[in-house]
């Protein structure tokens, strides 16, 4: 072998090397990531199915649907789903898994009235929307981008609709 086949041979070497070093470099970064989300979601994750089996056991929801957590007036997450007989509920429960409040979805604010609400307080973009608790009255809490872009908290009442908070411009 010559001197000009053995430097095209090492630089081949060196590139080859420079890839799989490249390649390990982004598995383990991929892996760092994933380890990172994982540990990161899994509190989310663990509540969703601790309170799951609660809404299951203590209110009788048989399929849920949807899981939130709220925590702007204390730590507050809801289920929502259908019991045996198909009807839906809405089921609150407080951090000591108490169950604070079960309201059917019939009764709960119609689409229409919170349509109105939209338009009366020019809700642009909806951050967050969860059911909550605000002086021991069911509620929706909703984050929204209001005037300016600001971000702004409206607190409404899960039945009725009557507006109990309104923070703007933060």
């Amino acid at each position: 072998m010559d001197n000009y086949s053995r430097i095209q041979y090492q630089e081949k070497s060196n590139k080859a090397h420079r890839r799989l070093i490249y390649v390990g470099l982004m598995i383990l970064v991929l892996l760092l990531v994933s380890l990172y989300l994982f540990f990161v979601l899994l509190p989310i994750n663990s509540s969703a199915g601790k309170f799951s089996s609660l809404a299951e056991t203590k209110a009788g929801i048989k399929k849920v649907k949807t899981f939130k957590e709220s925590d702007r007036n204390g730590n507050y997450y809801s289920i929502y789903g259908t019991n045996s007989k198909g009807k839906e509920y809405l089921v609150i429960f407080n951090a000591k898994k108490k169950i604070v409040d079960k309201v059917p979805v019939s009764e709960q604010l119609s689409d229409s009235k919170l349509d109105k609400i939209y338009e009366k307080y020019k809700v642009k973009n909806v951050y967050s929307f969860a059911p909550s608790i605000y002086k021991g009255r069911a509620v929706f809490e909703l984050s929204y981008a209001g005037k300016k872009n600001s971000v702004s908290f409206l607190t409404v009442d899960l039945k009725s609709g009557k507006v109990y908070r309104l923070i703007e411009g933060l």
